[in-house]
């Protein structure tokens, strides 16, 4: 009696399909970047506690302020009351969105890019992965794109995600205010475009000095040695000794600053004394130089049969 095995099937892809390697690299980043999070589940859920609760109390007092505004005679009194108490919230300025969006989330993206963002290409140098990931048809160009697009997930996610529905709740409950709609539409246009820098920027600082290590944690040593020494340090020592504003320019984070409150509006964060072009320029002169370090650190493997 002969038996058939079947549970073998002949592949039937296309070869000349063109290989999509930067969603492949994505996705397995963005599985590691959860497991190191969630490595100790405890710290994991008060970390997200922390970096989600405001957003869930302001989410809570638009939604309460809506309620009370729809139930003026069941309780008198109480829409003053809170428009004066939370007044920064409910009218969605530039200044909050800023205030949230950057200063708010400043210390969970340094948290998201020392956890995540380090140990992007660090671990795949020590593992020697990259022999692997760059075998053709992977390219260099693919493989980074899916390392960049893993960290700037993890950034938009405490950042521009949030933001985002913040701004569209409170449209939703405000849309029949006259002039209301046109406002918070353009605030949510500004919105956008002034997280490009907030997360393109660290995504490419934090990805160059994980090329340049064999570790996350020599990265993340590296990349927070850079950030503290130029946004605490030289630039404020530079700065008092020569007292010139123009030396906040080599901090990373004060242009990131400038030209979001430029984008958003927002005049009282935004510091006159230096122009906003000038910290456009120091930003692309990072990321220009973040490209060429990554392109060198990391080249593609001709693979001979």
């Amino acid at each position: 009696m002969v038996i058939h095995d079947r549970s073998y099937s002949r592949w039937k892809g296309d070869r000349a399909a063109p290989v999509k390697a930067a969603s492949v690299v994505f996705e397995a980043g963005v599985k590691r970047g959860v497991a190191t999070i969630f490595r100790r589940k405890l710290p994991a859920i008060g970390l997200i506690l922390a970096a989600f609760g405001p957003w869930i109390f302001f989410l809570g007092v638009i939604l309460v302020a809506a309620y009370l505004r729809g139930n003026v005679e069941t309780f008198p009194g109480a829409v003053e009351a809170i428009n004066e108490n939370f007044r920064d919230i409910l009218s969605m300025t530039p200044e909050f969105v800023y205030s949230y969006m950057f200063l708010a989330q400043f210390a969970f993206v340094m948290v998201a890019c020392v956890l995540v963002g380090a140990p992007l290409i660090a671990e795949d140098r020590r593992a020697n992965a990259l022999e692997m990931y760059l075998s053709r048809p992977v390219t260099a160009g693919r493989y980074l794109v899916g390392k960049l697009a893993t960290i700037a997930f993890f950034i938009s996610l405490v950042t521009v995600v949030p933001t985002v529905l913040l701004v569209l709740v409170q449209i939703s409950v405000s849309w029949h205010d006259p002039g209301e709609l046109v406002r918070l539409l353009g605030l949510l246009l500004r919105t956008v475009v002034a997280a490009v820098p907030w997360v393109v920027v660290p995504a490419f600082t934090i990805t160059a000095a994980s090329s340049l290590a064999d570790r996350g944690r020599n990265a993340a040593i590296l990349w927070l040695s850079v950030v503290v020494m130029l946004e605490f340090v030289v630039s404020n020592i530079l700065r008092g000794v020569f007292n010139a504003d123009a030396f906040q320019l080599l901090q990373i984070g004060f242009n990131i600053r400038q030209v979001m409150n430029l984008v958003l509006g927002n005049d009282v964060d935004l510091v006159t004394t230096v122009p906003v072009w000038a910290s456009a320029l120091v930003l692309v002169g990072w990321v220009v130089l973040c490209t060429r370090v990554l392109l060198a650190r990391v080249r593609p493997v001709e693979v001979v049969a």
